[in-house]
């Protein structure tokens, strides 16, 4: 078994301009069928090109506001970018849909999310004054199963997926976590 993540080595940032290679490669070079294991539908992918520079467009847009809108937070570990959370799609003062992404293979499966969920999912909910955060987890992301299970989110149900860029009929874990059970985490 790997050794967990020292938590004091764990820091959450706004993306920034110069994360955006790292999310382009981490959707576009990784391993072959690992990104689609997560039940991507690569065809509703943009182009890398476009991906990159959406990225930086959102963070320029976020740069001119005066507190952060952005729905996308780097997760560090040791000062390093090792991942990212997104919530996609927000409604703004009620619920997002979360999203976990470990780019850095060593500190895959190392407990890592059940330290950065509780506090990207704080950020976001204080971000976008949200009432709940919704996690709509592929059934076959078992990694991303755990970390709810150990944090003791409450699964609220099953349901087929079709947005965003998952393959349509992928078949997903629902799980809510409300403001209150956010502030016991």
């Amino acid at each position: 078994m790997k050794n967990t993540v020292q938590p004091e080595l764990i820091s959450l940032r706004d993306l920034s301009e110069q994360d955006a290679p790292l999310l382009r490669d981490y959707w576009f070079r990784s391993p072959e069928g690992f990104i689609e294991s997560l039940g991507v539908d690569f065809s509703k992918m943009p182009s890398e090109a476009e991906f990159e520079r959406g990225l930086i467009n959102k963070c320029r847009e976020n740069a001119s506001r005066p507190s952060s809108k952005l729905n996308a937070l780097i997760i560090l570990y040791d000062e390093k970018p090792v991942g990212f959370h997104t919530m996609t799609p927000v409604v703004e003062g009620d619920y997002g849909i979360f999203h976990a992404h470990v780019w850095d293979t060593q500190l895959r499966g190392r407990s890592l999310g059940v330290h950065t969920y509780p506090k990207a999912c704080r950020i976001f909910l204080d971000r976008f004054d949200l009432k709940r955060i919704l996690f709509k987890t592929p059934k076959q992301n078992l990694g991303a199963i755990r970390v709810k299970e150990k944090l003791g989110i409450p699964l609220i149900g099953e349901e087929v997926i079709n947005f965003g860029i998952y393959r349509e009929g992928t078949l997903s874990q629902v799980y809510e976590l409300t403001r209150p059970h956010a502030d016991r985490l």
